[in-house]
């Protein structure tokens, strides 16, 4: 245990260092949610799903399983499916006694014993025959009210196997009685029956629902992300995160988990790989955008030193353009010219000097060196100040 000692109220005091954001409260450490411990070092699981953590593992209720209860055991569906057709009949060989009335009695356990044993010859060619059960005997010869079993292996068409079935023994039992007859009150075979008094009252079929079975086992939250699909002839009670299945979500490399707004792909981060997408379906190589990333900022830091380059060099040209003016401007005033900037009217000067013998040669008149010198200064520094503040 790591500890510390603090000064509190001068007094030397033992201090605890709780860890993964867990406060110390001066006796203990004050653990934030999903962790425990002394110092709040372990780490609970948080089970889902309704499940609970005893220390050691997630404890799941009876629908889901899996470290952190995220997944739903499958209901295997049952193996066999049955039905029972209610019928009379009337066995004319025999007589009917008061003690065939009591179930416990040992006439009704004879009478029951060779009904079976009858049954079950007339029924033999049916393997979906399941035996017969006497509900009552009654008076007139002997009126037999009695069940007949039918048991067959769960398919997807087991409704219409049992239909199938319960209509051969239908027809069995009504050949039978037809046939098996007493003559002049003799009987030839173990039980007589009247032809006429054979009736069939009802029939019923194991009503079994493999998608309803299956939703409601999933419970409300979960019941639209549950299906049935069959493999092996046998119905299957599945949601997309079930692997191995034709409609099985392929998460790739991640994991199906599923949640309450259904199926849902969480992607696997690896040393070498970042994997996304819907179904984690793409795959980045880390040193591939590492490196991308490189050269990216590679190709930044060229382009700003290029536009480094480019400014200085701007810099320096406007600099020497500066430069050129300033030169021109003073030789210019160590000329004796006017200001520049300022207006002179050459022509003006020109006919002022008229007459003036400097200014005459073979009789044509001509500016002195002077002024026309003068005018092509104030020229050229007015193109160069219209290119310095144009730059």
């Amino acid at each position: 245990m790591f500890c510390k000692y603090v000064w509190v109220n001068r007094v030397l005091s033992l201090s605890v260092i709780c860890l993964n954001g867990g406060t110390w409260d001066g006796k203990t450490c004050i653990c934030p949610t999903g962790f425990q411990g002394d110092q709040c070092q372990q780490e609970i699981m948080l089970c889902q799903n309704g499940g609970y953590w005893d220390g050691i593992k997630c404890v799941c209720p009876g629908l889901f399983q899996g470290p952190k209860c995220e997944d739903i055991v499958p209901k295997p569906p049952p193996e066999t499916v049955s039905a029972q057709v209610d019928m009379t009949v009337t066995v004319t060989s025999m007589e009917f006694t008061k003690d065939l009335e009591d179930r416990t009695s040992e006439a009704f356990k004879n009478f029951s014993n060779i009904f079976e044993g009858e049954m079950k010859t007339v029924y033999k060619g049916i393997p979906e025959y399941d035996g017969v059960n006497i509900t009552k005997l009654s008076a007139g010869s002997v009126v037999v009210e009695h069940e007949v079993r039918l048991k067959a292996k769960f398919t997807p068409e087991y409704k219409e196997v049992l239909d199938k079935v319960t209509q051969e023994v239908t027809e069995k039992i009504q050949n039978v009685t037809k046939e098996q007859i007493s003559i002049n009150n003799v009987c030839k075979s173990t039980l007589c029956f009247n032809t006429t008094a054979t009736k069939v009252q009802n029939i019923t079929v194991t009503q079994y629902d493999p998608e309803k079975e299956c939703q409601k086992k999933a419970g409300e939250e979960y019941a639209a992300y549950f299906f049935v699909e069959y493999k092996n002839q046998k119905p299957n009670c599945i949601n997309r995160c079930m692997p191995g299945f034709n409609n099985s979500m392929d998460c790739h490399s991640g994991k199906c988990q599923l949640e309450t707004n259904g199926p849902r792909c969480y992607c696997l981060n690896t040393d070498t790989h970042w994997y996304s997408g819907e179904t984690c379906e793409f795959s980045t190589k880390k040193n591939l955008v590492f490196g991308l990333v490189g050269a990216a900022f590679a190709v930044v830091l060229v382009a700003l030193a290029v536009l480094l380059l480019f400014m200085f060099r701007s810099k320096k040209e406007v600099n020497r353009q500066k430069y050129k003016v300033t030169q021109l401007y003073k030789w210019h005033e160590e000329d004796g010219g006017p200001e520049p900037g300022t207006f002179q009217n050459i022509g003006f000067d020109i006919y002022e000097g008229i007459g003036d013998p400097q200014w005459t040669q073979n009789g044509t008149v001509f500016p002195s060196l002077k002024h026309l010198v003068t005018h092509l200064l104030n020229v050229l520094v007015q193109i160069l100040r219209n290119q310095v503040f144009t730059f």
